[in-house]
């Protein structure tokens, strides 16, 4: 029996209360009741309890009968206990969930992590930021008992987390499915990893999925680096915690870091490294799926864009990237392979500098057409085309989730980029850049989050000089011709308000396509540039 187990440290190292967690001294008797009643355990019975004694009272019983008696097969058991745990949060307190920035990984997702990092080096595991354990229990799974047992055995594992009751949980998980002799042998240390009282082991490597939170208040042990300081984002300094105390990793956070001005600074630090970064769009299908509860009621999807990290120190000559990988929730499956997300891998090795501060996030595929338009463009940018009180007015809507689109003049809606030009001929170039997959490319390229920024729009590199007297006389006919036409495809939806846009027929796109194409030199057919467009991962539907 276990029942005044909670009286003992369950953690290697719980720290004072200045910026870390105290663990709670419960005292928690297994009588025959409450073991009567865990045999015969439901949700009912769980929510009942969190009211009644509170979430740490709740899972202390829960974890101590488990260990004594085992799991139920219906509802007391490893499988559930992330959910249940998710459930009792928002019972406890609904806002807490938001507050740290949770967001449990998918089943499928820790899959993938687990593979890439079991092809790590570094002799420690660690999962910083464990919550409940899917990541940890995910890769224990896949590495197969015999190799689990080892793991254990040596002592070589390592759980960190804030949350005392969720890292007991995972500890607890462990030992029901591993045996309980292992329990000396797991490092479960709570407190708040980015005290600098709190190292990461020698020789480790580590799987995270940290919280996704603004910074309110800087710690008090916290060790003052310029990611902190520009970022203000707790999962960024996570990260950067994480890549310079292990040999390599695997991390799971939004994609912000990847081109956001400012996460500058840990891009900075991770030109240290190598490694690979693949990162997901959140239309159709989002990384972060199922059930949220509590504050996020039963939302079955959310607004993170996420990108996953593979981080090693065997060299420091860049990361390769995928583009903004969009895919439909029936692609899944067949997409959350790691062979599969490897082959969107672009073959060229990125390092940030000042005059190139942000990775680019291409298609393998269109590859030569970027460097292309790099070269061509000699650092001219479409900033040099505007004016500040131009007669020539070309306006465009900032929202922009498959294409982008411009009409001359302004449009009836709220959230529209407004260009004035005074030259004719930029302002022709300007109208068919826009209409074409250029524009819209540039945006994916380095954002494609819920608005086109002007200042993107501003520093995007353009071929102007390129241009032949003929282009331009092809150009202006092509602008009369749409403009003419621009009533018949404005699209009106009521959205505050009577919002328009304008959509034009994909002839003119793939009109606009193949003169810029022919102007830069290269071949690349319309199916090549239907990637930029496509909301399928594995295969292109515009």
């Amino acid at each position: 029996m276990r029942g005044d187990c909670c009286q003992r440290m369950l953690f290697d190292d719980v720290f004072a209360m200045d910026d870390r967690v105290q663990n709670k001294d419960i005292v928690v008797n297994l009588s025959s009741e409450i073991v009567s009643k865990l045999k015969n355990y439901s949700l009912e019975y769980y929510m009942k309890d969190i009211e009644t004694y509170g979430l740490e009272h709740t899972w202390c019983y829960i974890c101590d009968y488990v260990l004594a008696y085992g799991e139920n097969v219906d509802f007391l058991n490893v499988r559930n206990f992330g959910e249940m745990y998710e459930i009792g949060l928002a019972i406890q307190d609904k806002q807490q969930k938001k507050k740290n920035g949770q967001y449990y990984t998918p089943d499928d997702v820790a899959a993938v992590m687990s593979e890439w990092f079991d092809s790590l080096v570094g002799q420690n595991i660690c999962d910083v930021g464990c919550g409940t354990g899917k990541l940890i229990l995910t890769y224990l799974d896949y590495i197969g008992k015999e190799r689990a047992l080892q793991l254990l055995s040596k002592g070589d594992l390592y759980l960190y987390d804030i949350d005392t009751v969720a890292l007991r949980i995972c500890k607890t998980s462990i030992l029901l499915k591993y045996g309980k002799e292992y329990e000396d042998k797991i490092h479960a240390v709570a407190g708040d990893f980015m005290s600098s009282k709190m190292e990461l082991p020698k020789n480790c490597k580590v799987i995270s999925n940290p919280p996704y939170a603004a910074i309110q208040q800087k710690g008090l042990y916290w060790t003052n680096t310029k990611v902190l300081h520009d970022s203000r984002e707790l999962y960024s300094i996570f990260m950067e915690k994480i890549i310079q105390e292990s040999l390599s990793s695997v991390i799971i956070t939004p994609y912000s870091f990847i081109s956001g001005a400012k996460f500058y600074s840990l891009r900075k630090v991770l030109n240290q490294y190598n490694g690979e970064i693949y990162s997901f769009d959140n239309v159709p299908g989002s990384i972060f799926c199922g059930k949220k509860h509590g504050i996020f009621n039963t939302n079955t999807s959310n607004s993170v864009r996420a990108a996953i990290t593979v981080v090693r120190k065997n060299n420091s000559d860049g990361f390769r990237l995928t583009p903004l990988i969009r895919f439909k929730s029936t692609e899944r499956k067949a997409l959350l392979q790691c062979k599969t997300l490897e082959s969107f891998l672009s073959p060229k090795k990125q390092k940030i500098a000042p005059d190139n501060p942000m990775y680019y996030k291409c298609f393998k595929e269109l590859q030569p057409l970027y460097d292309c338009i790099i070269e061509k463009s000699e650092y001219h940018i479409f900033a040099e085309l505007v004016s500040k009180n131009g007669e020539f007015v070309l306006s465009m809507p900032n929202t922009c989730r498959y294409f982008t689109s411009a009409t001359s003049g302004t449009m009836n809606r709220n959230g529209q980029i407004t260009l004035h030009f005074d030259d004719e001929k930029k302002f022709n170039y300007a109208y068919c850049l826009i209409n074409s997959s250029f524009v819209y490319w540039h945006w994916r390229l380095f954002d494609g989050g819920i608005t086109y920024p002007v200042s993107l729009l501003l520093k995007m590199p353009i071929f102007y000089g390129s241009l032949s007297e003929e282009d331009h006389v092809v150009f202006k006919a092509i602008v009369r011709e749409m403009s003419s036409r621009a009533h018949e495809f404005v699209v009106k939806k009521k959205n505050v308000g009577i919002q328009e846009n304008i959509k034009y027929p994909r002839q003119y796109r793939d009109r606009i396509n193949q003169r810029f194409l022919e102007i830069l030199n290269l071949k690349v057919d319309n199916s090549t540039m239907d990637l930029i467009h496509s909301n399928m991962a594995l295969k292109v539907s515009v």
